[in-house]
């Protein structure tokens, strides 16, 4: 009894420490050891034990960070952490069955098929949801632009799954990790830059965002306004668009739009007297009526250069601005939405993400959100000013245009199906020796 309480109690602890890693918190630091606590009880749990530890630790991680869920769906939310939960339990589970003959094999067993599960997850899923991971759980650093989040995600349990048996080679993973944290510098100043006004405001009433943005629109080269702000599209939505696009060269907006008998949540790139093009939001938000899945991932011409214009929940996922940037495009003006009653724990959990695309892809990014985070973030997943939540404003910065490629858009992307594959055939080989075993 008191062996089993002791394992429900690290558990609760590695939890804890979680949940302190993300937004409101932000003590990155433990999301280097946060994981330990878990998987060493893992070492001497039985399969059943393993199963129900690791349905309990994600069950408070996702329902501490995520309690802002709960604003929304109410008592759903129970069944929702409950799923991904879920996918904690299986991962653990996993490495109750792992075998423990070589603590350095075992550890990246382990760590492929967690970091496997967590793509599926977050990627792949009916429901995906990429937020609380460790890769996301750490800034951005020297390692995402090669292996991306997942990579990283792999990393960190590597280095967790290898304290409990060989603690020195662990730490030094660790602290290569923390290393690559705090010694990523800011980007340098671009030499090609597009000066863009960006403009937060919930109501999305046109007139309104009309007149905060009117008396910046012969300074900047760039208009953003937040997501749903054409929330129908209308008449009087195109003509208010091309009347402040013929200022400001360029204006990007989503809304709405009913093409083919079918509504998507299109983000529109305007110029002076026509628009330039329609990116419709590759990831609908789920339980949302946020329209069809749009199916392609294009830049869009502009006379200040290729414009990628993905929607809010697009830059919560790896694939869209990953597939805009191999596409040619040279930086991002983002159209995004988090309600206000979603609390400021989501506004901010939800701005990590867009850094950490910004870094994967070496891109900078300009993000208009309904009341937060508006912000501008260089190349480096930094953030260089942005606008305080849950208020009214604008705010005028500059983006560089850019044309290299990151060792991730190369091919460090595909850290997250590797580590998918790879966890199927571990998943493959423990069926076949457990049924090897009982014959």
């Amino acid at each position: 009894m008191k062996r089993r309480f002791g394992k429900i109690a690290l558990t609760v602890v590695s939890a804890v420490l979680g949940i302190f890693v993300f937004e409101p918190f932000g003590w990155w630091p433990l999301g280097l050891v946060a994981w330990i606590p878990l998987l060493a009880v893992l070492r001497s749990a039985t399969p059943r034990e393993g199963f129900y530890l690791g349905l309990l630790h994600g069950f408070l991680l996702f329902g501490g960070t995520l309690s802002w869920v709960w604003s929304i769906f109410g008592r759903v939310s129970l069944g929702l952490w409950g799923i991904l939960a879920l996918f904690t339990a299986f991962s653990s589970l996993i490495v109750v069955l792992v075998p423990k003959r070589s603590p350095v094999v075992s550890a990246l067993l382990v760590a492929t098929v967690w970091a496997g599960v967590e793509y599926f997850r977050s990627e792949i899923f009916k429901l995906a949801f990429p937020w609380i991971t460790p890769g996301t759980g750490l800034p951005p650093n020297w390692l995402t632009p090669i292996v991306g989040v997942y990579g990283v995600s792999l990393l960190v349990f590597f280095g967790n799954s290898l304290m409990p048996a060989r603690w020195k080679s662990g730490a030094g993973v660790l602290a290569l990790l923390g290393l690559a944290v705090m010694t990523f510098p800011r980007s340098d100043e671009p030499e090609r830059v597009v000066r863009v006004l960006l403009v937060q405001d919930e109501t999305a009433i046109v007139n309104k965002l009309r007149e905060a943005s009117e008396p910046f629109v012969n300074e900047v080269d760039a208009v953003v306004w937040p997501e749903y702000s054409l929330s129908d599209f209308d008449d009087d939505d195109v003509a208010a668009a091309l009347a402040l696009a013929g200022n400001c060269r360029v204006f990007v907006a989503s809304g709405m739009e009913t093409r083919n008998g079918k509504m998507g949540n299109t983000a529109f790139t305007i110029s002076k007297d026509d628009i330039l093009g329609r990116h419709i939001k590759n990831h609908p938000v789920h339980f949302f009526s946020d329209g069809i899945k749009g199916k392609t991932a294009d830049p869009v011409e502009t006379r200040h250069g290729k414009v990628g214009t993905p929607v809010c929940f697009d830059c919560d996922h790896q694939d869209v601005i990953r597939k805009m940037t191999a596409n040619g495009a040279e930086y991002f003006l983002i159209p995004s939405m988090d309600a206000m009653s979603w609390s400021e724990r989501q506004h901010e959990q939800h701005g990590a993400l867009f850094r950490h695309r910004a870094a994967e892809n070496g891109r900078w990014l300009a993000v208009a959100s309904t009341s937060g985070v508006t912000q501008f973030i260089d190349p480096r997943g930094q953030v260089r000013s942005r606008l305080p939540l849950m208020d009214e404003g604008t705010l005028v910065g500059e983006v560089g245009r850019l044309e290299n490629r990151t060792l991730f858009q190369l091919g460090g992307w595909l850290m997250g199906p590797i580590a998918l594959s790879v966890a199927a055939l571990v998943v493959l080989w423990l069926g076949w020796l457990r049924i090897s075993k009982s014959s």
